[in-house]
């Protein structure tokens, strides 16, 4: 399957189809004709799309002044969402096996070095985050970066609010410098189960 025809078809999903097709797949329910992790690189955005935010599916980025042996440099960017004021790249990872390291956060935080200082990085896992990770999310200031996990994704699936938790993550960021609001727990004590 090429990008173009990937983006055309998480394009024709509507929300319960996505949701439903997210969850067959998470339980190897149906065959993976997408490539590894790229389902859920494009099931992210299409999620924001459908709640209304400005979207880009995943592209490449050139670098036309650079050539390193006769090849041009690129950035594979995940997506980028414009929502709320807010201008975000996305980083997905689906690692069912493993939990996300260091390295996307590192490569991320490159990625927004290169961007405008208002941009933020969300990156994306279908698992969780190691405790290094965790500690050196802490340590990349000035670029904010919000990391949502297995349980925030499933909890936005759930509850069809990707849009309002991203608000809240940002929020979060801002009021407690904390990268990784638990978005089921934040809904439980401000007793909103939807957010």
């Amino acid at each position: 399957m090429t990008e173009k025809e990937k983006q055309q078809a998480i394009q024709h999903m509507e929300w319960d189809e996505l949701v439903d097709t997210w969850k067959r797949r998470k339980e190897g329910a149906i065959k993976d004709t997408w490539g590894k992790g790229k389902f859920f690189e494009y099931a992210i955005i299409r999620a924001f799309e459908i709640e209304g935010a400005q979207v880009r599916y995943p592209y490449n980025v050139s670098f036309p002044n650079l050539d390193i042996e006769g090849k041009r440099i690129q950035e594979q960017i995940d997506g980028a969402i414009y929502v709320s004021g807010l201008s975000v790249i996305a980083e997905s990872k689906d690692y069912a096996e493993s939990n996300i390291d260091i390295e996307p956060l590192a490569k991320l935080q490159v990625r927004l070095r290169r961007r405008p200082s208002p941009v933020i990085g969300c990156l994306f896992s279908a698992t969780d985050f190691t405790w290094p990770a965790l500690a050196l999310i802490e340590s990349l200031m000035p670029h904010t970066i919000l990391l949502w996990n297995k349980s925030d994704i499933e909890f936005c699936f759930e509850h069809h609010c990707f849009v309002r938790g991203l608000q809240a993550k940002y929020n979060s960021v801002i009021e407690d410098a904390n990268h990784m609001l638990d978005l089921s727990a934040y809904a439980q004590i401000n007793n909103k189960p939807e957010l």
